[in-house]
């Protein structure tokens, strides 16, 4: 058994999609432009309620959020910087230091700038990693070094290749599996090529992955055909080869060749896993809900014990981790379902800090926000637009009183 610390995490998640729209540099743009995606407005409006908000975070009982800085507002153009958006997250981060809520600032997670992306060609060519990426990150460490207390260089980069490169679901809205694993490829070095720049700083860093169980779907009569097997494997291949890097420094993503990654062996403080639901794959390769019967959000099913398999399973893998869950939540507007399946969650959360010492936990989200592909028809927040409390929140707060009265005990205890 891993002992559990005193310093555990409970906190919430702002993505700036979801808390302040998409911006007007960034790749979504063109998609809500041509009506490929919900209009998404000013997400859950952080950026102007900013105080009132941190404030109901502390209430909750968190004591750290997770921020994106998103670079589309920062650095609209090439070289060309946006003081007033730098200015404005100063200011989010300065009353949150003021709250005693701990920053970790999240680089990239689920856009990019469009120039980056359509014109550079995105963390798949290794030349815009370096004459962009790589400062963008510098910049970003530089800027709120002071008011951070943690760094997440790309939220999810695995799944961000596939949706964008494979389902076709988000920016650039392609659906070509050589392509998705060379962009997966990439993503994965923009991860660890950033890492050579954050580990000199004070921050601890925090990589993030999909996290999600794969099952192969039977058939009518039961039997798993072995074209079924074979695709889930590829498919688990490609969404938990992250597991080697961390583990051996090497990672081998299918149909590519093995890539060196040391620094997520040296450099990496934590490994976040972010997790919705798990994943059950028909013989054609498809993703699909499992269990079938299961009730489903999105169009997949969450299943609480499907967290705790893996949380279980990252740790036998990785079992000189300090693991957090760094993004969980479900899109529904049922929120006695979402109370329910919180709580079950919650008890699995509290379970593996006894067994295997989680670090922490973040909820995705805080607030009510704008989602990539649903819009605003399936929120994920503890509280609503309005910032008026969900059954969810108390649920949360209650867990947050939990792990804090935990901490206490073990602090008295050590000293």
């Amino acid at each position: 058994m891993s002992s559990p610390t005193a310093d555990f995490l409970v906190g919430v998640s702002a993505s700036s999609v979801s808390t302040e729209g998409v911006a007007p540099a960034a790749d979504w743009v063109e998609w809500e432009h041509n009506g490929q995606a919900p209009t998404s407005g000013d997400g859950s409006g952080l950026a102007s309620d900013y105080r009132d908000d941190l404030q109901q975070f502390v209430q909750l009982g968190c004591n750290a959020w997770r921020l994106t800085i998103e670079w589309a507002r920062i650095e609209p153009a090439p070289g060309r910087i946006n003081h007033e958006a730098i200015d404005r997250y100063l200011d989010i981060l300065n009353e949150a230091r003021a709250c005693g809520l701990a920053s970790w600032l999240t680089f990239q997670s689920t856009s990019l700038p469009g120039w980056y992306l359509d014109d550079e060609g995105g963390h798949r060519d290794q030349t815009a990693r370096q004459r962009f990426w790589l400062p963008h990150v510098d910049r970003v460490a530089e800027t709120f070094d002071a008011l951070a207390d943690g760094f997440v260089p790309v939220d999810d980069p695995i799944g961000w290749a596939v949706r964008g490169y494979g389902l076709g679901s988000r920016p650039p809205g392609r659906s070509d599996p050589k392509v998705m694993r060379e962009a997966a490829e990439g993503a994965i070095l923009a991860v660890h090529d950033s890492l050579g720049l954050l580990a000199t700083g004070r921050q601890p860093v925090m990589t993030t992955w999909r996290a999600e169980p794969i099952h192969a779907l039977a058939e009518s009569d039961h039997r798993v055909l072995t074209e079924t097997k074979t695709a889930t494997q590829r498919w688990d291949d490609l969404w938990w080869g992250w597991l080697r890097g961390h583990a051996d420094g090497v990672i081998g993503l299918p149909g590519r060749a093995t890539i060196q990654v040391p620094r997520f062996v040296s450099d990496v403080d934590y490994v976040g896993l972010v997790h919705d639901h798990p994943m059950g794959i028909n013989h054609q390769g498809e993703i699909r809900p499992w269990p079938e019967t299961a009730r489903r959000s999105a169009g997949l099913a969450p299943e609480p014990e499907e967290l705790a398999q893996a949380i279980y399973r990252t740790r036998e893998a990785l079992p000189d981790h300090r693991l957090i869950v760094a993004g969980h939540g479900v899109a529904t507007d049922d929120e006695a379902w979402r109370d329910d399946l919180l709580a079950r969650s919650l008890r699995h959360v509290d379970t593996a800090v006894h067994d295997v010492g989680l670090a922490g936990y973040f909820h995705d989200s805080g607030i009510d926000g704008y989602d990539w592909k649903l819009g605003f028809a399936r929120p994920r927040g503890l509280l609503d637009r309005d910032r008026r409390r969900k059954p969810a929140a108390e649920t949360f707060r209650r867990f947050a009183e939990r792990r804090s009265a935990a901490a206490a005990e073990l602090g008295t205890t050590t000293d």
